[in-house]
């Protein structure tokens, strides 16, 4: 298939206008081939640092696509049943509130099961032990299948123990079962030995939220958001010192602090589309991709109050999320506006990373690679 790869060089490049601090990446697959892999401008311009092809960033939700992957490859290992109860594998998880969860209820948003109330700060996401502990004894906020409700962090954590028990093997040994079938090198957070890679995330314009608006989204300290605001005490008032910081890549939140490159991210969505149109693909069949992307869940979010649509920890596309034309596309947002993504019928990935936060759920920057990529396809 012809790709006009100088067309959208051109427009990602665009997005950094303005923005002399900023810098991305976008990387490309097109019919299994990787057709662009680009970066634009610093990973870290305090440091003089430049954006490359190994600069690591973090990814923070669009971790959540990979916490997808990895249920896709149980599946096809046949040590994961979407319809069976979470409990069935974990018994302590079966509590008299959570004993009807299922696997596809968990991993699409249906639970109710946002955040601890004690809240999840960085160093108790690497005591397995008590993380395990206080995961099992959170009451969920409604019974499950009554709502849809985005859990931003703690979906992965309940993930990495239902796979563990499950397979026998935690999402970091999983996860590394990918990065060697794949050569990429995905993480949950960053390995001290790698963080002269990573880049320095920026706020939106405009700074952090103000002490007013701030104030507004707390009034209510009752309400889901300001419950799921908490729950990393490390981010508040000012998230963008914890994004940066050490107590991030030092601790364990598949959902919230996976880090890597474009290229990885665009590798293994690459991969799953491959498998999904009926190719080779070194760890999934065809199959449990399909059961694994296929949309579970649509309707208005009770926590983003904006409409939201899941499949198996994978976003759909919504009119909050439009990140692909076709049905049957899949992927995953970040916080601040990358993207991963692979529509089947297109018959491509990609993966856009940008250091500067946008404001918008999609930000104007997704929407113009994203069109970029399919118009080169035309």
């Amino acid at each position: 298939m012809p790709f006009d790869a100088e067309k959208v060089r051109d427009i990602a490049a665009a997005q950094l206008e303005g923005d002399p601090e900023g810098g991305a990446a976008l990387c490309v697959f097109v019919d299994g081939a990787e057709v662009l892999n680009e970066t634009w401008g610093f990973a870290d311009a305090e440091a003089g640092a430049p954006y490359t092809a190994d600069t690591l960033q973090i990814a923070q939700s669009m971790g959540k696509g990979v916490v997808g992957a990895v249920a896709a490859l149980l599946v096809a290992r046949g040590q994961l049943d979407l319809d069976e109860r979470v409990a069935a594998y974990w018994p302590e998880f079966g509590t008299a509130d959570k004993r009807d969860i299922t696997v596809s209820q968990l991993l699409s948003h249906q639970t109710g099961l946002l955040y601890l109330d004690g809240t999840m700060p960085f160093a108790l996401t690497t005591d397995r032990e008590k993380l395990a502990a206080a995961l099992v004894a959170q009451a969920p906020a409604w019974e499950a299948g009554a709502k849809i409700g985005y859990s931003p962090q703690t979906v992965g954590n309940y993930a990495d123990f239902l796979f563990e028990r499950a397979s026998g093997k935690g999402f970091a040994e999983l996860l590394q079962e990918v990065n060697d079938a794949l050569g990429t090198e995905l993480s949950v957070g960053l390995p001290v030995g790698r963080r002269h890679r990573a880049s320095r995330v920026l706020a939106a314009e405009g700074g952090a939220l103000s002490e007013e608006a701030l104030a507004a989204l707390l009034a209510d300290q009752d309400s889901l958001f300001a419950r799921i605001l908490h729950n990393i005490p490390e981010t508040l008032p000012d998230p963008m010192p914890a994004v940066n910081g050490d107590g991030i890549r030092d601790a364990f939140m598949p959902a919230a602090n996976m880090f890597g490159s474009a290229r990885d991210f665009a590798r293994l969505y690459n991969a799953l589309n491959t498998a999904l149109r009926g190719g080779q693909s070194p760890l999934w069949s065809r199959e449990a991709v399909e059961l694994a992307t296929t949309e579970i869940v649509r309707g208005t979010d009770a926590v983003l109050s904006l409409e939201t649509a899941f499949a198996l920890a994978f976003q759909k596309p919504s009119t909050t999320y439009p990140l692909a034309r076709s049905p049957r596309g899949f992927g995953h947002g970040g916080a601040g506006g990358s993207l991963s993504m692979a529509d089947p019928d297109a018959g491509f990935a990609l993966c856009w990373m940008a250091t500067r936060y946008g404001t918008a759920a999609f930000d104007p920057r997704q929407t113009a690679v994203l069109n970029a990529v399919y118009s080169a396809l035309d």
